[in-house]
């Protein structure tokens, strides 16, 4: 099996999607998914932030509460649920697993 990197994974379609197109979501949305973003970096840019696997245990938290995988899980599956951002075609588009690489990400490694 062939495995992929993130890069690849997060690229993989968006050439079928002609780069002017434009979709309207809140600007409080998206200043929020900014915000997420920018945390995440702030934490990830720094190695002294995440010198122990509690460090970054810590930071992410789990689904259910307050950690910052709790804000990214928010992002995707609330503020920008896709059926009601974008325009159906790409709706389909994502259900048909156009944009999921068929490739595993190195992490899926056994």
């Amino acid at each position: 099996m062939e495995y992929t990197d993130v890069k690849s994974q997060v690229e993989y379609g968006l050439e079928k999607v002609d780069p002017n197109r434009k979709i309207e979501v809140s600007l409080k949305d998206f200043l929020y998914l900014q915000n997420v973003l920018g945390e995440f970096i702030r934490f990830f840019h720094q190695p002294m932030h995440y010198e122990t696997l509690e460090d970054v245990n810590k930071f992410l938290g789990d689904y259910k509460n307050e950690g910052a995988f709790h804000l990214l899980s928010d992002v995707f599956y609330t503020k920008f649920q896709y059926r009601d951002v974008f325009p159906k075609d790409i709706v389909e588009m994502i259900d048909n697993s156009e944009f999921q690489n068929p490739n595993s990400p190195y992490y899926y490694k056994p």
